[in-house]
């Protein structure tokens, strides 16, 4: 039977930052984005208390402002393709876009 592998893309588009990052899973990618949501949010809203509820965060953060995707990609032919030798070996970055 074969493996199913995959990873997570988190896409951030925002006025002055774009990036594109992979993950492990979806939590991972989600928590990368809460982080990154928090980290603004002061320089964005100012001394405006963030919603609790990280939804409602994520929602009123990029509204107007930006976008961000959260995706899942199938990496088993990437999996088989090491299992069979055809590459040495397969690293897992972040990838800035600028």
């Amino acid at each position: 039977m074969d493996s199913i592998m995959h990873a997570s893309i988190l896409v951030i588009l925002l006025e002055d930052h774009e990036t594109l990052e992979v993950h492990r899973s979806e939590i991972d990618a989600w928590k990368r984005l809460i982080r990154f949501v928090d980290s603004r949010w002061s320089h964005r809203f100012g001394s405006q208390i963030p919603p609790e509820d990280e939804t409602t965060r994520i929602t009123a953060f990029f509204k107007g402002k930006g976008i961000y995707l959260i995706a899942r990609a199938d990496l088993s032919q990437v999996s088989r393709e090491i299992d069979e030798g055809e590459q040495e070996h397969l690293r897992t970055e972040i990838f800035r876009l600028r």
